[in-house]
């Protein structure tokens, strides 16, 4: 088979199971696991795949780094906190998720505000800790390097035994269906905890992030009360969720 016959196959494969494994392309393509690794290094040069041990996703299965997160979209990210910001008065007790929107959110808590915050991620308490009126409650663990957040069974914990006002958090995937998806496990439960913890549950949501679905449930569509989004949207991409009891702004 011609390299170029094995690289549209490659990619068909992509396409339908959003990932492939070295081993079995050889079996299927008869050729040396070396020839499908070179295929593979030669298709994600050319940004048409990710590469990763023992085969590939595809490129939008890629789980982003805090550092690529936090400079990708920043004008739709800034919208959503300037949103969001309104949210916040004196003497609340908030959650924050380790979303890169919700770093933009601290940034602009005016200064005069008084609440206590909760986070577990390492970015978003580095930022309030120049707010010289909040006080900032940061949730220890084992450190995800990747996201730079900590995760964990004693994070669980520590959220379990949290009572707060409001949470703000942020959007991997939400579909009407299959509601807040994570594609990150340890992420998704802690999220799972954050939800029950708090009267009133914010989704900082990209528009780009309705009716996307990632591995892992959060909750359910239902369990979120407000999802500000970046941009205006059609009825019928609205609609779905409205009819779910979710507010959008």
């Amino acid at each position: 088979m011609l390299k170029l016959e094995r690289h549209a196959f490659i990619i068909k494969q992509l396409k339908q199971h959003r990932k492939v494994l070295s081993a079995k392309l050889s079996d299927q393509l008869q050729v040396s696991e070396d020839t499908v690794r070179r295929d593979l290094k030669e298709l994600a040069s050319r940004h048409l795949l990710f590469k990763v041990h023992g085969g590939a996703l595809t490129i939008e299965n890629k789980i982003l780094s805090f550092d690529e997160r936090s400079v990708a979209d920043l004008d739709k990210k800034r919208s959503i906190a300037k949103k969001a910001v309104h949210l916040i008065h004196d003497g609340q007790v908030i959650i924050m998720s380790g979303s890169t929107v919700n770093v933009e959110l601290a940034k602009i808590i005016p200064s005069h505000i008084r609440v206590t915050i909760f986070t577990y991620s390492l970015p978003i308490a580095i930022e309030l800790s120049h707010h010289e009126s909040i006080e900032v409650i940061f949730i220890g663990g084992k450190l995800n390097k990747l996201a730079q957040v900590t995760v964990g069974i004693d994070v669980v914990n520590s959220v379990s035994n949290i009572r707060a006002d409001i949470c703000f958090m942020g959007v991997s995937g939400m579909d009407v269906v299959r509601g807040m998806t994570e594609p990150d496990w340890e992420v998704a439960h802690i999220k799972k905890c954050m939800i029950a913890a708090s009267d009133y549950v914010v989704a900082l949501c990209q528009s780009s992030k309705l009716n996307k679905i990632e591995r892992y449930v959060v909750v359910p569509t239902q369990n979120i009360d407000t999802v500000i989004i970046d941009e205006p949207l059609e009825e019928d991409v609205l609609k779905p969720f409205e009819e779910q009891g979710v507010q959008f702004v």
